[in-house]
């Protein structure tokens, strides 16, 4: 495609060091590395990964050429550029961080602000307190890396292969371990929520089908 050969002539002349092609990388991507790093940090933790994301991508490292030189144009240089903001961000965060980073559950599951189904929109005011305690009680139940993995996934945008290189995972491995920690937190909130409220299979199910339209199979076929 059009887009991702001039993407890849774009990786190609920052790897060279020109300045019109560094220029344009700044303007084009510095408020996608601010803006992905926040999400782990405050303002002065995105500067530092935006100085980082630079370093690691346009500046050579002894004898090995600047790393964006490797973009093949696979993807949107965008994501390529993000996923990388991403592993610095939590490169700089220590494990117990980065596994207390918070999960809005309402983001992961993309829940609708407003519903068209009536009943489902009742149902959504109706136990929001209970919903997000189910959730996170599920979530909670997760193994560390697995809960990690499911913000980065659908939080941050993170390919399966991004997530590989994270967790030392293949990336088969990485879509069975999303899709099974899928399942889990589903089944978790199902179980979590019926208890807590005493709900009918019927109301549990139907809060749930606002789950399961985000969390689909065919969203993880497709990343």
């Amino acid at each position: 495609m059009k887009m991702a050969s001039d993407e890849v002539d774009l990786a190609k002349a920052c790897a060279r060091g020109e300045p019109a092609a560094l220029a344009r990388f700044e303007s084009t991507f510095a408020t996608l590395i601010r803006t992905t790093a926040r999400r782990f940090g405050d303002a002065t933790f995105a500067d530092e990964i935006l100085q980082a994301v630079r370093e690691r991508l346009l500046l050579s490292d002894g004898s090995t050429p600047p790393r964006i030189g490797t973009f093949t144009g696979d993807g949107p240089l965008a994501g390529f550029v993000q996923a990388t903001a991403v592993r610095l961000s939590l490169n700089q965060l220590s494990a117990g961080a980065r596994h207390a980073l918070p999960m809005d559950e309402e983001a992961v599951l993309g829940l609708p602000s407003n519903d068209p189904d009536p009943e489902l929109s009742v149902i959504r005011q109706r136990y929001r307190a209970e919903f997000k305690a189910a959730f996170a009680a599920s979530m909670q139940a997760l193994e560390p890396d697995l809960r990690t993995a499911l913000r980065l996934y659908y939080l941050d945008g993170l390919a399966l292969a991004d997530l590989g290189k994270l967790f030392g995972w293949s990336v088969p491995t990485a879509s069975r371990r999303v899709a099974a920690a899928r399942v889990e937190l589903l089944e978790g909130t199902r179980a979590h929520l019926g208890a807590r409220l005493g709900l009918s299979e019927r109301e549990v199910e139907s809060v749930l089908r606002l789950i399961q339209s985000r969390l689909s199979a065919d969203q993880l076929a497709a990343s």
